[in-house]
């Protein structure tokens, strides 16, 4: 199989993530998220806890929730030299010998004119979202229409000062599946079959 790169990006409440596990575990490649933070963190001198500035003994469970996972909530995140850093750091993996999947971290747009990639795009209708935030983290249903709200608009805004474009431009998209309407097994198996019609031998 070639040397390929996949980046996923979604819409919160997809449980995208668990999903690019299940495929990175099926096509036997790394997948790489929250590390890069990490690692972008340490390259410009920025202590990783710093990303987290907020004191989460007096939040609510949604607000925590919120913080986790809207990687654009705190003003670290906008400094050149993390961006920079990010940057860096994806690209180095990429340029690796090996193939390798990305998860957020706006990759699409980083590795935009790298040879063999695929940009996939996950997403499902908001009510559809609601239900799986609802589950996954006991929240009520408005709690978990905010939260979604909240993230989604966290990680649009992050995406347009990083990019200069909207994260729902079709143009960097190569793949886009309706989770809900599939599931979260066939996503996986719809992926991995294009992955190896595009770069089996």
């Amino acid at each position: 199989m070639k040397n390929f790169k996949l980046t996923v990006s979604r819409e919160f409440g997809c449980n995208s993530r668990e999903i690019t596990k299940q495929l990175a575990s099926r096509l036997g490649v790394t997948m790489y998220d929250k590390e890069l933070v990490d690692r972008a963190a340490e390259r410009a001198g920025i202590h990783p806890d710093s990303f987290q500035d907020i004191d989460k003994s007096i939040l609510t469970s949604e607000e925590r929730l919120t913080s986790f996972f809207g990687y654009g909530s705190t003003t670290n995140f906008y400094s050149d030299e993390a961006i920079k850093a990010q940057i860096s750091i994806i690209r180095d993996i990429a340029n690796q010998q090996k193939p390798a999947i990305f998860f957020g971290r706006c990759a699409d747009f980083i590795l935009r004119e790298h040879p063999n990639t695929l940009n996939i795009f996950l997403y499902a209708p908001f009510e559809a979202r609601k239900m799986h935030v609802m589950d996954a983290y006991n929240l009520d249903g408005p709690s978990a229409e905010r939260m979604i709200k909240r993230i989604d608009r966290q990680r649009h805004n992050y995406y347009k000062y990083v990019t200069g474009i909207n994260r729902s431009d079709r143009n960097l998209k190569h793949i886009m599946i309706d989770v809900d309407r599939f599931g979260e097994e066939k996503t996986v198996e719809i992926i991995h079959q294009i992955v190896q019609m595009e770069f089996g031998e």
